[in-house]
């Protein structure tokens, strides 16, 4: 447990570190729009214009996206539009280091994400993955099961006011709430406490679902958690070396991540979320479309 702790320790610097960065980017970065997003030299075909709506953290910013296309929300745009031969515009409200609760606050008093809700045809969430982490950073160590209903049950609350908040703006259109992943499973797939929180909030959300009208879960666990199937042969935390010098010892490396922290998606990674998400979009259309 000593040696979980230290790692965890590692994981919150990083994790203090990505927030200072993620701070000063925000205040001169506005919320991505990235209106009618098209593949290049493709136009927008003609007729109605759907608007999505994508609220969230850096998921839904797009950051690890080496590519610069959005993450899953522009790519989203260009394949309603290449592969659907549909015209989409949407608007990022994505915030760096941003938890359920924070986002849940700018949904409630950020009178341009109202607005925008307002006219949307299709909405996107992606929450809880700062709220693992602080939930890691709070306790460490002292993790017990105690800790993680708490910080579930926290989870669930803000998210359910979110979605009724959302609903309240706009009656009609469907929201998409994509689930959280592990990022350190194929480097430390031994660390099950970091398993066992993840289900613990997806869980939350797909039986919140349930039980909601016109609200959508999209998995996004199993193509992004585990990579390729391949995972490092120690899987455990073996010294109190930084966590990015423990990734880099580690003999595998989870392919759909960016190299550059090892937590966000790289561009193939966003690529994968999209084909989740699209699959939901397809299968729920004649909620939208």
């Amino acid at each position: 447990m000593k040696k979980l702790g230290r790692w965890l320790v590692n994981i919150a610097l990083l994790a203090a570190v990505t927030a200072v960065v993620s701070t000063l980017l925000l205040a001169v970065v506005p919320a991505a729009d990235l209106a009618n997003v098209t593949p290049k030299g493709q136009t927008a075909p003609a007729g109605k214009t759907y608007n999505l709506v994508a609220i969230g953290d850096s998921l839904t910013y797009g950051t690890g996206d080496e590519a610069n296309q959005g993450g899953f929300v522009g790519q989203t745009v260009q394949r309603l539009q290449s592969d659907d031969d549909l015209r989409v515009n949407s608007v990022n409200f994505g915030h760096l280091g941003d938890t359920a609760q924070q986002i849940l606050t700018r949904v409630e008093k950020q009178p341009a994400i109202a607005k925008n809700v307002k006219q949307a045809d299709l909405i996107t969430i992606t929450a809880g993955g700062n709220d693992l982490m602080q939930t890691l950073m709070k306790n460490g160590a002292d993790l017990n099961s105690r800790d993680v209903t708490k910080a579930e049950a926290a989870f669930g609350k803000n998210m359910e006011k979110m979605v009724t908040t959302l609903r309240s703006q706009n009656a009609h259109a469907p929201i998409y709430i994509l689930g959280v992943y592990n990022p350190f499973y194929v480097y430390f797939s031994q660390v099950t406490q970091l398993q066992t929180i993840m289900h613990g909030f997806n869980q939350r959300t797909k039986t919140m679902v349930k039980r909601m009208a016109n609200v959508y879960y999209v998995d996004v666990d199993s193509v992004l958690t585990k990579g390729d199937g391949t995972v490092a042969k120690s899987g455990k935390v073996t010294s109190a070396k930084s966590l990015q010098e423990q990734i880099a010892d580690n003999d595998s490396t989870n392919p759909y991540l960016s190299t550059s922290d090892h937590f966000h998606p790289n561009h193939i990674g966003y690529g994968r979320m999209t084909d989740q998400l699209l699959k939901v979009l397809k299968k729920t259309k004649g909620q939208w479309q």
